[in-house]
C-alpha cells in the first residue's frame, strides 16, 4: 500500500479535512510507515530488526484496525 500511495498519491482522498497547503494523505501515511516499519517480522523479514512487545504488537493491531475501517467506511477513497 505505501508504493501504491507513493505512486498515485493524488488519486487518493479522505475524510480528515487539512489545510489548504497540508497532505490530507499524510495521516494514512504515517499510521502505514508505523505498522512497516514496527512489526518487521510480519512483513516480508525472516528475522526481527527491532525489538516486537506485546505492548508494540498490541497498539499495531489497534493502528491497523483504524486503517481497515478508514478505508472500509470511506474516510478514505480512491479516486478512478
Amino acid at each position: 500500500m505505501l508504493g501504491e500511495i507513493g505512486n498515485a498519491r493524488a488519486k487518493f482522498t479522505t475524510a480528515i479535512s487539512t489545510p489548504p497547503s497540508g497532505d490530507p494523505v499524510a495521516p494514512m501515511e504515517s499510521m502505514m510507515r508505523a505498522l512497516w516499519d514496527g512489526q518487521t517480522t510480519r512483513h516480508g523479514k525472516q528475522t526481527s530488526t527491532v525489538p516486537e512487545t506485546l505492548e508494540a504488537a498490541r497498539a499495531c493491531v489497534h493502528l491497523a484496525a483504524a486503517l481497515v475501517q478508514w478505508f472500509f467506511s470511506g474516510a478514505v477513497v480512491r479516486t478512478p
